[in-house]
């Protein structure tokens, strides 16, 4: 049953911590084929388009990692400070795993980021932060999650497992950006057993991937990262990485988070928008507020399962997600 939409005029009282998203990742606590993850776990399963049961994605993990001195991949993902901001970042975290191992601690990691002022496959982009090479590694933590390929379609051939528990792997980045859009370039090793890291891409509930997914993996040249599909004629889709990075906008109190496990779609949006929420968010708890490029407040809702965009004029906005964990941010296009 569909939550009743409502929005609220009222002011909320200024939240202090806060995330910039960059996608969902966690699938729920019960795979497509009826199997519940260990209490306190949700899966991370390889998605197919809902309706289709014909076809899926196949890769439970991408290479950004540097293993020895033989393979030395790297990945790379964009986010936008919008137009009169400038953000004072602290920290990023990333998400990976390392197939079978099994420590209830966590393995240890290095990790390099980088972030350039373009995309890293066009031009000459300007590194305005960070290098390939001084480790940024601060934390990591269980995120609560196994990461298992489709395990229902197109046939259930692949059954459930925890070999893939996925890591949140903090860094520490101070940088400050002005306005524009940045590429995140990281790279991860474990250092304690020089086993494979492995990273799971951005995963949305009954979607192979969205058109705005970008990321980007070398693995000698740049090309676009994407989900090649089983069976193997099934098409390509485009992926996306989860990141979150910690940051605070300049001459305001609000340090705010860009997670980019949540995701606003369809985007651009012509009436109506869904945001989609780490599976751990309680939705009834979530408020969502617009502001335009300004920073004027235009349109506050209550938590609902989707948004009404109708009334809206066409432009850019910025979403404030206001949950639990602290203000989670995207940007939403209205045509």
């Amino acid at each position: 049953m569909k939550k009743q939409l409502l929005t609220f005029a009222a002011l909320l009282p200024t939240l202090l911590w806060s995330q910039y998203n960059n996608g969902p990742l966690s699938t729920g606590p019960t795979s497509k084929s009826g199997v519940a993850a260990p209490a306190g776990y949700t899966w991370s399963e390889a998605q197919n388009n809902t309706g289709n049961t014909t076809e899926s994605n196949t890769n439970s993990g991408f290479g950004c990692q540097k293993v020895g001195t033989l393979t030395n991949n790297f990945c790379a993902d964009d986010f936008v400070v919008p137009a009169g901001q400038s953000w004072s970042i602290t920290s990023i975290a990333l998400f990976a795993y390392v197939t079978g191992y099994v420590g209830s601690t966590p393995p240890g990691m290095k990790a390099t980021v980088k972030i350039l002022n373009g995309a890293p496959n066009v031009g000459s982009p300007t590194v305005v932060f960070g290098d390939d090479t001084t480790n940024r590694f601060a934390s990591a933590q269980d995120a609560l999650m196994y990461r298992v390929f489709n395990s229902a379609y197109p046939t259930a051939v692949n059954p459930v497992g925890t070999t893939r528990k996925i890591w949140r792997v903090n860094t520490t980045t101070p940088v400050t950006l002005s306005s524009g859009t940045y590429w995140m370039q990281f790279q991860m090793e474990d250092q304690a057993s020089i086993a494979t890291v492995w990273t799971p891409p951005v995963t949305t509930v009954g979607i192979r991937g969205l058109p705005t997914d970008n990321a980007l993996q070398n693995t000698g040249t740049w090309a676009p990262m994407v989900d090649a599909g089983n069976p193997a004629a099934a098409p390509d889709y485009p992926q996306d990485l989860p990141f979150i990075i910690t940051y605070s906008v300049l001459g305001t109190n609000e340090v705010l988070q860009y997670d980019n496990r949540v995701k606003v779609f369809p985007n651009p949006t012509t009436d109506f928008f869904t945001v989609s929420l780490p599976a751990q968010t309680n939705r009834q708890k979530v408020t969502v507020s617009l502001t335009d490029m300004s920073g004027r407040l235009v349109k506050e809702y209550l938590g609902a399962d989707r948004y009404d965009a109708r009334m809206l004029a066409p432009g850019t906005y910025l979403v404030k997600i206001h949950t639990d964990e602290g203000i989670k941010t995207s940007k939403l296009i209205k045509k």
